[in-house]
Order: C-alpha cells, then sequence, then structure tokens
C-alpha cells in the first residue's frame, strides 16, 4: 500500500483524529466492557476519502494519543483493531467503490472479527476476562452496532460523497 502525506491530508487528518478522540473519550458510553459510542465516523470518513493505508495511520494515531491523553497506555492489541477499521473501510468504502451492499459487508465482517472474536481475544489477554464472557458481551454490542453504523455511514456517504475531494 502506497500513499503520500500532503498538507491537505495532514490537515483533515488532524482534525479526523482530533474528532475520534473526542467521540471516542468524552461522547460514548461505557458499560462494563462494551464502548457505545459514534467514534467509526471520523475513521470510516478518512478511510473512504484518503483510502485504506490513510485510515489506518489515522485509527492508530487516535487510539494512541486517545489512550496517552486520557492517562493509559496504548495496548497493540486494541491498535491492531484500530488499523484493521481503517483498513476494512477504505478497502471497501472507498469514494470509487462505494456500495450499500459492501457497507453492509465491511460493518458485518467488522462486528465478527475485529469486534467480537479479536476484541473478547485481547480482553482475554489484557485484563483476564475469560475469552467466552467477553466474547458474548462485545458480540451484543458488535450485533446492535451493525445497523446504526450501516445508516450513519449510509447517510454521511449520501450527504457528502459527491463532495469528496482531495
Amino acid at each position: 500500500m502506497k500513499f503520500r502525506v500532503t498538507p491537505r491530508i495532514l490537515a483533515y487528518g488532524a482534525i479526523l483524529v482530533a474528532l475520534n478522540i473526542v467521540l471516542t473519550r468524552l461522547l460514548s458510553i461505557n458499560v462494563f466492557t462494551v464502548r457505545i459510542g459514534f467514534n467509526f465516523i471520523p475513521i470510516a470518513l478518512g478511510s473512504m476519502i484518503f483510502g485504506p493505508s490513510i485510515g489506518a495511520l489515522l485509527a492508530v494515531i487516535a487510539d494512541v494519543l486517545g489512550m496517552l491523553m486520557s492517562g493509559g497506555m496504548p495496548w497493540l492489541g486494541f491498535t491492531v483493531n484500530a488499523a484493521l477499521y481503517g483498513i476494512s473501510y477504505g478497502l471497501f468504502l472507498q469514494k470509487d467503490r462505494f456500495s450499500t451492499k459492501k457497507l453492509i459487508i465491511c460493518v458485518i465482517l467488522q462486528a465478527i472479527i475485529i469486534d467480537a472474536t479479536l476484541g473478547a481475544l485481547w480482553y482475554n489477554h489484557y485484563v483476564g476476562t475469560p475469552f467466552w464472557a467477553a466474547l458474548g458481551a462485545r458480540a451484543v454490542d458488535a450485533a446492535a452496532m451493525i445497523p446504526v453504523k450501516i445508516l450513519v455511514i449510509k447517510y454521511m456517504y449520501k450527504l457528502i460523497g459527491d463532495r469528496i475531494k482531495v
């Protein structure tokens, strides 16, 4: 994956990273091991506009900076998940490839692989929560967020998709 970082990408990327941090750390609801929020919007938008490489980079920077700003230390497993979100949004939803069918596939694959399975695995290693218990909690969260993500991203693309120029 080849990419070139221009001043314009840096400026838009910084705004998207800041927005992700605010949506993740300040405007999300945390219930036990589950975080419910709209922090997926900036990463999805950045990946749609700039592609999977920049999307993954934005997600990783947002994850690391967000953890450091909230007083924690980034953990590699969750940072890998962040990168996978950026890559998957970019591969499935880049402006010239966007379709509702690809959006649905992307969000369902994310829910199964990244949210539920990998999220439970990382919680098992990080906190010691039994894998199957973490999987159950994360699967419920992932399933609940599927329609939300699909509707929000589809509306967001409909609203600004034709205006995306970088």
